[in-house]
């Protein structure tokens, strides 16, 4: 697959209420044509012994744009009930590393999301992931 043009897309900072996600390095957002974009500039808790991108910072991007694009899909919370990541290359470090997200299909319970992650020039990864539509939060109660 051709790694899209991300030079054209204009990023803003994305949520800072993920200590997780923060933690990994800077992530920027935008939207493409075919849905929602993350950018990840890799900080030092990203990368592997090996000096690449680790994995689980890659599944982690991956979980998190997914999950905006059923969001957006369901216009609701959703919460993960599966996420199947394949890793194609490693990812270099020093390079952003792209995440592109769509909905497949939403129904009214259950989302399936795409998502390919690009880093110069070629797709690193790549993943489907199932979500579900959240209930409400319970009300409070009052003693």
């Amino acid at each position: 697959m051709q790694a899209p043009d991300f030079t054209q897309l204009c990023f803003r900072p994305f949520r800072e209420d993920d200590a997780l996600l923060t933690s990994l390095g800077t992530v920027c957002v935008a939207s493409n044509e075919t849905g929602l974009v993350l950018r990840l500039d890799s900080g030092p808790t990203a990368v592997n012994p090996g000096g690449f991108v680790h994995g689980g910072a890659t599944a982690a991007l991956f979980d998190v744009a997914l999950y905006e694009a059923a969001k957006a899909a369901f216009a609701a919370e959703a919460v993960t009930s599966a996420l199947d990541v394949k890793f194609l290359a490693a990812g270099n470090a020093k390079s952003p590393v792209y995440v592109v997200a769509q909905s497949v299909k939403a129904g009214r319970i259950m989302a399936t999301c795409t998502g390919s992650a690009f880093q110069d020039g070629r797709m690193i990864a790549c993943a489907t992931g199932q979500f579900v539509r959240a209930a409400a939060p319970p009300s409070p109660t009052s003693p």
